[in-house]
């Protein structure tokens, strides 16, 4: 049993439970392209034909020489309406929904998510919303992994999915829209743009962790000393160890630390907002990757941030915080790498 499930950002919640039904019967744009309506309950193909017997048999009762059989016919039809429109509306109603989902995701996944279907329906269906997935027929109770397409960055905090119950007569289609508040935000990542980075001297304090670059050409000896078991063989100094009739290996000065700080400001962007967030991931990956100490200022919703960055998933949950707004201010002394508004 597969079910999709779907995420919603924590600041588009805000006001949509006073909104009430009328936004859950609005149209929301489907990852097929074009728009679907969403919530409410309408009459099925077979449902719309039915009510249209029963209305035309009403107006027009057909001419019978039994009037008794023809007033159990027309009471069979009503009986059969009227459960088949009052049945969905209690079923859509029993059906509970959680989910969780992983804690990371990068614009364009599609997000694998732990759907549970509790309740009693031997079959309806039920999709995501936000962008809005195509409908997968289910049953309660179940579970299963399911997929959610993350279409946009942010910090999400609930899943929004839809289920639809027209069980049993196939009359009525009963929707429900169901909000899940998740036990941990999903956090979507920036996709990364290609960039390219020039290592830089950068003023890293005493004691202060780096990255040592993988290639030690460029490393200066500062002297020489006796082998200990344990030295790499690439250290041994040849033409000393020929002279002394010892091996000696060479000590390193080790490399200048290298860094830059990414200073992020999404202020007044427009279109371009994303385009500017995808640089900026793409400038972490580029430093980290090269070695380099990374100090990333974003501005969240709690204000301006300015902090070290270690790995590349750091940047990326960073960069899914990220907002519009004053970002932190960068080291002194640090070289300095601008995207967005704050170019200059």
């Amino acid at each position: 049993m597969t079910t999709p499930a779907a995420a919603r950002p924590a600041e588009a919640r805000r006001g949509t439970r006073r909104q009430g039904r009328s936004s859950q019967r609005s149209s929301q744009r489907s990852i097929e392209g074009g728009y679907d309506r969403v919530g409410g309950s309408r009459l099925t193909g077979v449902g719309a034909i039915l009510v249209g017997v029963v209305v035309v048999g009403a107006m027009s009762p057909p001419a019978t020489s039994d009037p008794g059989l023809a007033a159990l016919v027309w009471a069979v039809f009503v009986v059969v309406l009227l459960v088949g429109v009052a049945a969905p509306l209690v079923l859509v109603r029993r059906i509970r929904v959680t989910a969780t989902a992983p804690r990371d995701a990068v614009v364009g996944d599609r997000v694998p998510v732990e759907v549970e279907l509790a309740g009693r329906c031997a079959g309806f269906e039920i999709r995501t919303l936000d962008p809005t997935g195509p409908w997968t027929r289910a049953e309660a109770p179940a579970s299963g992994a399911v997929v959610h397409l993350a279409d946009r960055r942010g910090l999400f905090h609930a899943l929004r999915v839809e289920v639809r119950v027209t069980a049993p007569l196939g009359i009525l289609a009963a929707h429900k829209v169901h909000w899940i508040d998740l036990p941990h935000a999903v956090e979507v990542a920036p996709r990364p743009l290609p960039m390219r980075w020039s290592p830089r001297p950068a003023p890293i304090e005493a004691g202060a962790h780096h990255v040592t670059r993988t290639d030690p050409s460029g490393d200066l000896v500062r002297s020489v000393r006796p082998y200990v078991s344990g030295d790499p063989p690439h250290l041994v100094h040849w033409p000393t160890t020929a002279r002394m009739g010892e091996l000696v290996v060479r000590e390193l000065e080790p490399p200048a630390p290298v860094g830059s700080a990414v200073v992020v400001d999404l202020t007044n962007l427009g279109a371009l907002t994303e385009q500017a967030a995808s640089y900026a991931m793409g400038a972490c990956r580029a430093v980290l990757g090269a070695g380099g100490e990374l100090v990333l200022c974003t501005c969240e919703a709690g204000g301006p941030v300015s902090e070290r960055v270690r790995y590349p998933i750091d940047a990326a949950r960073r960069l899914a915080r990220a907002v519009p707004g004053r970002p932190g201010e960068p080291p002194d002394g640090w070289p300095v790498a601008r995207v967005g508004a704050d170019q200059r």
